[in-house]
C-alpha cells in the first residue's frame, strides 16, 4: 500500500487429495484409493455433486468388483459463501464418544480455520451435508438431471458411461 500499511492476506484454502488403503473383506484384495481431505468447490465443483449423487468416496474391489464406501473425515469448502464444512462419517454421532469429545473435535475445526473469514460447521454424513448446505432433495433432483445430461453428451466416453456420477477421481479432474 502506498501509506506504508502492510496487507496480510490468507492464502486460499485449496483441495488436497490422498489415498486410503482398502481391503476387501469377501476376497482379502488391497488396494488404494483416492480420497479428498480438503475440497475447495469452486475449483473442483464435481465434489458438490459427488456428494449429491453419495458417489464421492466410493470405490470398488479390484479383483471381485464389491462395491465399497469410503468412510472418511473431510473438509468441504464452498468459498462463495464462506463456509467450511467438516463431513464426518454418518455413524459417528451414534458411536458415543460423549459431548466432550465432540465439542474438542469442533474447536480443533475452528482453530484449523481461525485465519480464514469463515463460518465453521460438522456434519455426520452426506444426508446431513445434503439437507442442511447443499439444497435438500430439489438439489439432488437436479444433480441428476446434470449427470444424465453429461452422459447423455458423452455417449461412448468410459469415464461416464454407467457411472451414477462423479467419484473421488472425476472430481480430481480439473
Amino acid at each position: 500500500m502506498a501509506d506504508g500499511t502492510r496487507v496480510e492476506t490468507t492464502p486460499e484454502i485449496m483441495t488436497e487429495f490422498t489415498e486410503i488403503e482398502m481391503r476387501c473383506v469377501p476376497c482379502n484384495a488391497s488396494w488404494s484409493a483416492p480420497v479428498v481431505r480438503r475440497v475447495n468447490v469452486a475449483t473442483h465443483p464435481d465434489a458438490r455433486l459427488g456428494i449429491l449423487l453419495k458417489t464421492m468416496h466410493r470405490t470398488a474391489c479390484p479383483l471381485c468388483k464389491k462395491p465399497r464406501e469410503i468412510e472418511t473425515i473431510f473438509d468441504y469448502y464452498d468459498p462463495e459463501r464462506k463456509l467450511v464444512v467438516q463431513v464426518r462419517p454418518a455413524w459417528e454421532i451414534r458411536a458415543g464418544g460423549g459431548e466432550d469429545w465432540y465439542w474438542a473435535r469442533y474447536e480443533d475445526l475452528v482453530l484449523k480455520y481461525a485465519t480464514y473469514d469463515v463460518r465453521v460447521d460438522v456434519v455426520f454424513g452426506f444426508d446431513e451435508m445434503i439437507e442442511k448446505y447443499l439444497g435438500g432433495q430439489e438439489a439432488v433432483a437436479a444433480a441428476r438431471r446434470e449427470w444424465e445430461a453429461r452422459r447423455q453428451t458423452s455417449v461412448g466416453d468410459a469415464s461416464v458411461e454407467g457411472v451414477e456420477g462423479p467419484g473421488t477421481e472425476e472430481v480430481r479432474k480439473v
